[in-house]
């Protein structure tokens, strides 16, 4: 009796531990799965998303272009969950100031009125000013060439100040227009002999109409494209995580692929390192 009745407590005893140990795993696997759970972001991303090749949302959220591409990458590479805003482009950058958007996505040109205000990821791509002629014309190489030519600019654009400074210096006539589709579509036609405006621009002209167009070597300027920022801890915080992944993306020629998907050109050559 007394052999089973030692016998039944150290079956009880092992039993116990056991259940102690199942129960200790299922409170590891609890705190394991919680844990998880708190450690995926959300980034919320405040767009105008109104036009390829840069950001457009149709209207069931689909985003598509430049910008969608890159963050989708971001997204596989970093675990984070992104959650899209849409609002008219002159009110993007009010979501970042009430603190309503995480970063604001739209190929925004990097301009010292705006790294005043907010922090700026490192350049992903640089969109080039550039001098455009028919592909056609073999005889305009150099901005030397254009000495009594007549050469377009769109109003208001980052050309159109070097353009007049260049018109004087190198006896060429300016002519402005309002948009620069109109301007490049002269060119094709020969009624001026070249255009001042964006690669991008020079590029998405070509792609939609099937004219061609020769982009002179040498550029005007070239004006960085960057994520921006709330100018707080954790916008900062935020900022250094998407650059460390950005250079990822600019050492491994992701940027690369991307740019040339929807601009025709690797736009990252662009990128002016001050």
């Amino acid at each position: 009796m007394k052999r089973k009745s030692i016998l039944g407590l150290i079956i009880s005893f092992v039993l116990l531990i056991s259940l102690a140990a199942c129960g200790n795993d299922s409170k590891k696997e609890d705190t394991q799965s919680t844990e998880n759970e708190e450690t995926t972001k959300t980034v919320t991303i405040v767009t105008s998303g109104t036009g390829l090749p840069y950001s457009l949302l149709d209207d069931e959220m689909n985003w598509t272009g430049i910008d969608a591409d890159i963050w989708t990458e971001i997204e596989e590479r970093t675990g984070w969950e992104i959650e899209l805003k849409q609002l008219a482009f002159d009110s993007v950058f009010g979501e970042l100031d009430t603190g309503r958007a995480d970063l604001t996505a739209n190929c925004w040109a990097i301009k010292e009125e705006r790294t005043e205000k907010y922090y700026v990821s490192i350049p992903y791509y640089g969109d080039a000013q550039c001098i455009a002629v028919n592909g056609e014309n073999t005889d305009i190489n150099t901005f030397a060439d254009l000495a009594g030519k007549k050469v377009g600019v769109t109003t208001g654009q980052a050309s159109e100040t070097i353009l007049q400074d260049m018109a004087e210096e190198y006896g060429f006539e300016l002519v402005t227009y309002e948009q620069s589709d109109p301007g490049l579509q002269e060119v094709s036609l020969g009624r001026i002999d070249a255009m001042g405006c964006a690669v991008t621009t020079v590029n998405n002209y070509c792609d939609n109409t099937g004219n061609e167009m020769r982009i002179l070597d040498e550029k005007l300027m070239a004006n960085n494209v960057g994520y921006f920022f709330p100018k707080t801890d954790e916008g900062k915080e935020l900022c250094e995580e998407v650059d460390a992944v950005l250079q990822e993306m600019l050492d491994d020629n992701t940027l690369a692929e991307i740019t040339e998907k929807w601009l025709y050109e690797d736009m990252t050559q662009y990128i002016v390192n001050e």
